[in-house]
């Protein structure tokens, strides 16, 4: 399942927010949102995840009192509507509920909810499309036609290849032995973007009651994680892992042995526990373990990484992941999962290169405090890092806090044998501020040249 396009309307700062995710006629595969704290971001990805669930299940996810935008009238009504695709390698394996067997082709499915302030429920309706954007009618066994509400039977059915996943700030790996399975998957899917539940990662080792699947889930997680391929290494100084299900005749202590990871200490690679591992290395591998478990558990059975299709929203993509690692870690994952649709925010620069223009939408407030967003202006691909800041950040400077604009003017003044009386008490000034912050230049003031009769400044 994919997402095609969003309208959102009335939800918090979001007066009416139209977002595409088609390029060329076909979903993009990758959309990261730009923006200051405070902006909807979170909620945009919330939004896409309420609308593919159904009613049903936006109402348990979802704290939906806290959607309206207070600025409107109480009996102003709040929408998110939102058109969804499906991709052709899982086409003959998926169910279309309520769909006429003669239709060809993939149909597209309109969701739409809808909010009234103070009912304190989402309403909300869905139906196929056809290639011309025409609502499909479906002729039920008394021959008389009536609207179809696809995506609720679909999630009420749990039917597969309708996969949307989402992942909050908090990824960890579980504990071992923790893993109670999927209540409900729709739900259990999406509950991390909204701060509920928690991930299952590696843990889907305990869950498959099949050798040969946890067998294609190792192999498969280990084709994700760990690579030859630079541009495919999703784990850096990650050479080898070793992944088994906790014997839960061992003692609680040696539970960690069983999953290792081997990480590069020079020449030299050291097997460590993967609840020793950092938070950077932790996040990526629990989110990632999570993602391909869920797949298969969606599916039924095994997929290979280039089968896996679907929908993932991942708030924070960034997060614990040092500069150096982020800058490779968008084209790792295209790489990864060529066929799975990732819509992401971040705050961080160094994800930009991996971008195309068309990936990158930059959300910003207009003069009456509603939340707009636009396409970037430029690739990001041949821009240098400063280039970055400025155009998608809007930091323009060299040195963006002041003792570093302190330490750059101090070099400019001290360097020039011609400054006047008035420079050179600022460039005292400067010195004093600079030691009051612990810094000591360690170049002397060049000695200032006489003033009378050079023609260029005189003292006052």
């Amino acid at each position: 399942m994919y997402i095609k396009n969003l309208r959102i309307q009335d939800v918090k700062l979001l007066r009416d927010v139209e977002i595409s995710f088609v390029r060329d006629g076909k979903p993009r595969m990758w959309t990261v949102l730009l923006g200051e704290n405070g902006l909807c971001k979170t909620t945009i990805l919330q939004a896409i995840a309420l609308a593919a669930s159904g009613p049903d299940r936006a109402n348990q996810l979802a704290d939906v009192r806290s959607y309206p935008d207070r600025r409107n009238e109480k009996d102003h009504p709040s929408t998110i509507s939102a058109l969804f695709g499906f991709g052709a390698t899982c086409q003959k394996r998926r169910a279309y509920p309520g769909l006429d067997p003669d239709f060809k082709g993939t149909p597209d499915v309109a969701s739409t909810l809808t909010l009234f302030n103070g009912l304190g429920v989402f309403l909300g309706n869905s139906s196929y499309l056809d290639q011309n954007s025409e609502t499909i009618k479906y002729t039920n066994k008394f021959n008389s036609q009536q609207l179809y509400y696809p995506l609720q039977e679909s999630r009420a059915r749990g039917l597969p290849h309708w996969f949307v996943a989402g992942y909050g700030v908090t990824r960890s790996l579980p504990s071992p032995m923790s893993s109670e399975g999927l209540a409900d998957p729709v739900l259990d899917r999406l509950a991390p973007l909204f701060d509920r539940g928690r991930l299952i990662g590696t843990g889907f080792l305990e869950l498959f009651e099949s050798t040969e699947v946890t067998k294609r889930y190792i192999e498969e997680l280990l084709k994700a994680i760990i690579s030859k391929d630079d541009k495919r290494k999703l784990l850096p100084k990650i050479a080898t892992a070793t992944l088994g299900r906790w014997n839960k005749a061992k003692k609680t202590r040696f539970l960690p042995e069983s999953h290792q990871f081997g990480f590069q200490s020079g020449k030299k690679s050291v097997n460590i526990p993967a609840n020793w591992l950092s938070h950077g290395y932790q996040s990526m591998i629990a989110w990632v373990a999570d993602l391909v478990g869920q797949i298969f558990w969606d599916a039924g059975g095994p997929l290979s990484l280039e089968e896996m299709e679907g929908l993932v929203l991942i708030d924070e993509l960034d997060i614990h992941l040092h500069p150096a690692w982020q800058l490779g870690l968008i084209g790792a994952l295209k790489s990864t999962f060529p066929r799975i649709q990732f819509v992401a925010t971040t705050h961080s620069p160094m994800l930009l290169p991996g971008l195309d223009q068309d990936e990158i939408l930059h959300i910003f407030q207009d003069e009456e405090g509603n939340v707009q967003i636009k396409m970037a202006g430029q690739s990001p691909s041949l821009m240098t890092g400063s280039e970055i800041y400025g155009s998608f950040f809007g930091i323009d400077q060299l040195y963006p806090i002041d003792v570093g604009a302190d330490l750059q003017r101090y070099g400019y003044l001290s360097s020039d044998p011609s400054r006047t009386d008035e420079e050179d008490r600022e460039l005292s000034t400067i010195l004093a501020k600079l030691r009051n912050a612990g810094i000591e230049p360690d170049w002397l003031p060049t000695p200032r040249k006489s003033q009378r009769g050079n023609g260029r400044r005189k003292h006052s």
